[in-house]
């Protein structure tokens, strides 16, 4: 089967899982955003065999030198975690990325790696104290539900 084929035939299936349809790569990648807020990118990276999941956690703006460094000397233990910081220097944004071999990947494999990347990606939000700009701090709280956009 063609690799794209397989990746577009599970996002396919997972978009039907969380009612979305008709869910598939665009220009080798998509981006999922969850509640508005955490967004992830899925990239397939055919000359490498890869598929690539980056998830957004803040701008590097937010972060001071000391903080950046420390967050990178993190990936001296990506044996233990295979999740690695980087910088996504086109949007200035500290990333969180993982990645997975095409040839193994399946359905329960990309559930359980994006339902990692997002986990991680809020729990470091949090352990890094991001807060969010004051004009949404400033609304009425209103009861959220979880979803995701593409």
């Amino acid at each position: 089967m063609d690799v794209s084929l397989k990746i577009n035939s599970i996002l396919q299936d997972f978009g039907d899982s969380i009612g979305l349809k008709n869910l598939a790569l665009k220009h080798d990648s998509i981006s999922l955003s969850f509640d508005d807020k955490l967004v992830v990118h899925i990239i397939y990276l055919a000359e490498k065999g890869l598929l690539v999941f980056e998830a957004q956690i803040t701008e590097s703006a937010n972060l001071d030198d000391a903080i950046l460094r420390s967050l990178l000397a993190f990936n001296y233990h990506w044996s233990d975690h295979r999740l690695v910081f980087g910088m996504n220097l086109e949007e200035q944004q500290l990333c969180l990325y993982q990645h997975i071999d095409v040839d193994d990947l399946d359905f329960s494999q990309f559930e359980t790696v994006l339902a990692e990347q997002v986990s991680q990606a809020e729990r470091w939000g949090e352990l890094l104290n991001i807060q969010a700009p004051e004009s949404e701090l400033e609304q009425p709280s209103l009861a959220k539900i979880s979803g995701i956009k593409v």
